[in-house]
């Protein structure tokens, strides 16, 4: 049997091919585990980033929702004591200058960005009593005081905040001390009407959240 002898020429042609084929397939292999292992830093940095975003929009909401809740409740308390301290002028015969209540201007989009904390029913009293408060507001500025007349229809006004939130009980809360009186005590009691009672509580609720977020920082 005859052995095939190949040229030594060939036989190097061949090796530094598959030395140069070897080389390749090695320098690929490292090309693809070095693309694959800043491709997955990549994503996991994206992937940091993206919760971190998360984090901070959640952040963000949280503290907008008690911005908000604070601002209603502001308005609903100023408008609960300046209505019963009014009232009480009122019936001693003992009226002073009035000023409308301060309220917030843009209120429809305050109470807007809570509507996913409160059912349509408890936005719709949020915005009625909203809306008396204005009417309110818009008799004060264009009464005179001096006249009868233009006090009894700023007193049926504050009368209006009042029956809103207490009902045929809204004379039982002038009873009160107004100047000793707390803002939860005007509202945290057997007078107020369910509705607006629970309004209030989730108003605290919201901020009482926000400030334990804050302390656990």
């Amino acid at each position: 049997m005859k052995l095939i002898t190949i040229p030594s020429h060939l036989v190097s042609t061949m090796i530094s091919a598959l030395t140069i084929i070897l080389g390749t397939l090695i320098g690929a292999l490292c090309s693809w585990i070095i693309t694959n292992k800043n491709t997955k830093k990549s994503i996991e940095e994206q992937y940091r980033i993206m919760r971190e975003n998360i984090k901070y929009e959640e952040s963000y909401k949280r503290k907008k929702i008690c911005e908000n809740a604070n601002v209603i409740r502001l308005d609903i308390s100023t408008a609960m004591f300046q209505s019963v301290r009014f009232l009480k002028d009122y019936f001693n015969k003992n009226i002073e200058r009035q000023y409308p209540i301060p309220i917030n201007k843009s209120y429809s989009c305050t109470v807007s960005s809570l509507s996913d904390k409160y059912s349509l029913k408890e936005l719709s009293y949020i915005y009625q009593f909203y809306a008396i408060v204005e009417k309110l507001n818009y008799d004060i500025l264009n009464c005179d005081i001096s006249e009868e007349d233009c006090i009894n229809k700023i007193a049926e006004g504050y009368k209006s905040v009042l029956f809103k939130l207490y009902g045929d009980n809204w004379t039982k809360i002038l009873e009160k001390d107004i100047d000793k009186a707390s803002y939860n005590e005007l509202y945290d009691n057997n007078y107020m009407k369910a509705g607006y009672k629970e309004v209030l509580k989730k108003l605290d609720y919201l901020c009482f959240i926000e400030n334990l977020n804050k302390g656990e920082k």
